[in-house]
């Protein structure tokens, strides 16, 4: 089914029960030169039900405007198995740009969603598969989000109960990947006080990772909480953050959070990230912990070679809760404020082993937490007026910020770590003996 090229169709297509082949997918796509543009109106512009192997590529998609009439999601995606979005931007939409709800083998690609209310992209279970106590099933299989932008998703006026304005958001998903995806200025609209919104985040998931992502200037409401560049949220497990920038966001920029009625939260590793200026309203900090006190505990966190800059007061901070075999090894803890209070809240349960501690407070008082504490200048070059310069998000890792001096007491001061993904943020390999540096820079 392919649309010409320039030309502008308004309605809504529903396509349901068709089940093609991997050598002959359903394609709905544009014929000719440049895009066609479906404008939907008050309504979904594809809604897929019950699909196999459709592919949606090369295509513009937009609503009457979350806030001027639109009443559902852009692309929707409804139990479809082996479905690619490629090349399409979505903007307009009460709720997603591009939602999914269960299914499996899902591929998004070079999306641009935009102005849209609960999420740019959003893939979740399907409510038919949450648990007779609100928790969430991790039946949604093998989702790739990549090289893609969700930008300036405010919030959902008819959310009022929950967080809404996120950027790129995975529930109940097993084996997920984003990497090389942006998100920015979203959840600033957020109708609502509360939990927030996150740029690019996971919740009741098992196996993901998310790498090489720039997540920053991500928002929430006046009164609202969270509004941080990266989450691993409640029911998390066996998942990985690395290669990832995070700057100037309200929220923190690395939350680990659990809250009540999630399954366990266990056995994450959250390594070679940088955060920039991160909790300019909420968290104050770098990482960020929270554990609702009616839930158990979080346990088994490894977090290591990360940098961390920060001008609002702390490197990590915590909110009570129990937080069992939390270990920190190897981070750069930079405050370029007045303050030393690298390691906020309470963190019993929590060990900080060979991290590195700077600040440009003159005399310092505060007791660091470390068995084996580095207190040193790091010598790395910080960005210019608060600005990280790429032209594209797959440059991420060829930016000349927060790499090492020759003079740095970082270097080669590390304790080694087993399996500890065998490059640095900057793809460079890292050292097979020996000690390896502190922070995110590895060579």
């Amino acid at each position: 089914m392919l649309f010409k090229g320039g030309q502008k169709f308004n309605g809504s297509l529903k396509i349901k029960g068709i089940h093609s082949t991997l050598e002959a997918p359903l394609l709905v796509s544009t014929f000719g030169s440049g895009s066609a543009t479906i404008v939907s109106g008050d309504s979904a512009a594809i809604l897929a039900k019950d699909c196999i192997f459709l592919t949606i590529s090369n295509l513009n998609i937009e609503g009457s405007g979350r806030l001027t009439g639109n009443k559902t999601n852009g692309i929707d995606f409804l139990e479809v198995k082996y479905g690619t979005i490629d090349h399409v931007k979505t903007s307009g939409f009460l709720y997603s740009g591009i939602q999914v709800t269960g299914g499996s083998d899902i591929r998004i690609t070079n999306v641009h969603a935009s102005n849209n209310g609960f999420c740019g992209i959003n893939v979740s279970t399907s409510a038919k598969e949450y648990g007779t106590d609100g928790s969430a099933f991790k039946t949604v299989k093998r989702v790739y989000i990549g090289h893609s932008v969700a930008e300036n998703n405010p919030g959902c006026p008819a959310i009022s109960d929950n967080h809404s304005g996120n950027g790129i958001l995975l529930g109940g998903v097993t084996n997920g990947l984003i990497e090389y995806c942006e998100a920015m200025n979203n959840g600033w609209d957020m109708p609502r006080e509360g939990n927030g919104p996150v740029g690019i985040w996971a919740y009741m998931s098992d196996s993901i990772v998310i790498q090489n992502c720039y997540s920053h200037n991500n928002k929430t409401s006046l009164k609202g909480k969270d509004g941080g560049g990266f989450d691993f949220d409640g029911g998390i497990t066996n998942s990985i953050m690395q290669y990832n920038i995070s700057a100037n966001n309200e929220g923190s920029g690395f939350g680990m959070f659990q809250y009540a009625g999630a399954t366990e939260w266990s056995k994450n590793i959250v390594r070679y990230n940088i955060s920039y200026n991160d909790g300019t309203k909420n968290g104050k900090s770098g990482i960020f912990m929270w554990c609702d006190p009616v839930t158990t505990h979080m346990k088994q966190l490894k977090v290591y070679n990360n940098t961390i800059v920060n001008n609002q007061g702390y490197g990590v901070n915590f909110e009570p809760g129990n937080y069992l075999d939390f270990v920190f090894g190897n981070n750069i803890f930079l405050l370029t404020v007045s303050s030393d209070c690298f390691v906020g809240g309470k963190f019993s349960g929590a060990i900080f082993d060979r991290n590195l501690y700077w600040t440009e407070l003159q005399n310092r008082t505060a007791t660091i937490p470390d068995r084996n504490p580095v207190y040193a200048d790091p010598q790395m070059k910080l960005p210019n007026n608060h600005g990280l310069i790429f032209k594209t998000i797959e440059e991420i890792n060829l930016i000349r910020y927060f790499q090492l001096s020759s003079k740095s007491s970082a270097l080669r001061t590390g304790k080694p770590i087993e399996n500890n993904g065998g490059k640095d943020f900057w793809s460079k390999r890292l050292p097979l003996v020996g000690n390896p540096n502190i922070g995110a820079f590895g060579r």
